[in-house]
């Protein structure tokens, strides 16, 4: 009896990487995966239309030959991602996500909308920096237009995510001039158009009805990375005291005539934020 040599997979032989790649794409753009099970998509339409060259439209042609597993890997790939969204927000922007469950969003909606302007990238495990992604794209979604101060919560969020991102990334090391008063870099200012308390007192009310159209700030403050971040309110005028020294450590003085000369209580102030983390010296 003779041996019979049994016929190369489909896809048998190309680069890995050209696979790797294709897979990827067809797994982040629903168009390509739609098509490669379009019998009226011939290759070279495939190819002119999606940019692929020889091999990725080898490789396209080798996964739509098992389309029953193919679409059950899209599939589960979609699922998953959708759901990534939903747990992002749940880490690491929770008021943001009661809120949006207080208005009653379709969050799995929301999720695929997101997911389809990311182009269904996957992060893995770096759940911070993906839901800084979401935030902004939520930050001006027509579905977070109301209630009044949903908005403002978010960029809260959003201020939170981008404060952890930065003390991952780069431990502030403040170096600030004997009599100076410099940023920590272990808080962050937001000040918001609307005033937030009656959500932050309650998480019953979030997303539930319209704030209060009265200017706040409010100061999120982390010693560091195993800490969980804290939300205070702010004095406006504490919000501005930490707007000067944005640009770098100045004395008392300097900072008081940036924000339009000394008041009465500013050095009490200024030690708050030194008590809350946000300025250290003088």
């Amino acid at each position: 009896m003779t041996a019979m040599t049994p016929p190369p997979a489909p896809g048998a032989g190309l680069p890995a990487a050209t696979v790797y790649a294709t897979w990827r794409r067809i797994l982040r753009e629903p168009p390509l995966a739609d098509a490669m099970f379009d019998p009226a998509v011939d290759d070279e339409t495939l190819g002119r239309r999606f940019g692929l060259d020889e091999d990725g439209i080898a490789a396209v042609r080798a996964y739509a030959a098992t389309p029953k597993p193919t679409r059950m890997f899209i599939l589960n790939y979609r699922f998953r991602m959708t759901g990534s969204v939903q747990n992002a927000l749940e880490t690491a922007a929770p008021l943001t996500m009661r809120a949006l469950k207080g208005k009653g969003l379709d969050l799995r909606m929301l999720a695929e909308g997101f997911l389809q302007a990311d182009h269904w990238q996957d992060d893995g495990p770096f759940v911070v920096g993906y839901c800084a992604r979401i935030l902004d794209h939520l930050a001006d979604h027509p579905d977070t237009g109301s209630p009044a101060g949903l908005r403002d919560l978010i960029a809260l969020d959003r201020a939170t995510a981008g404060l952890l991102m930065r003390l991952a990334d780069t431990p502030p090391e403040p170096a600030v001039p004997a009599g100076h008063v410099g940023l920590t870099g272990r808080a962050v200012a937001v000040t918001t158009s609307h005033d937030l308390a009656p959500w932050l007192r309650s998480a019953a009310a979030l997303g539930r009805a319209d704030l209060p159209a009265r200017p706040a700030a409010y100061l999120v403050a982390m010693p560091d990375l195993a800490a969980a971040p804290k939300v205070s309110a702010l004095p406006l005028r504490a919000a501005d005291m930490l707007a000067a020294l944005a640009g770098g450590p100045l004395t008392p003085e300097a900072v008081f005539d940036r924000i339009g000369g000394a008041g009465t209580q500013d050095a009490a102030l200024l030690g708050k934020l030194a008590d809350r983390g946000a300025v250290v010296g003088a």
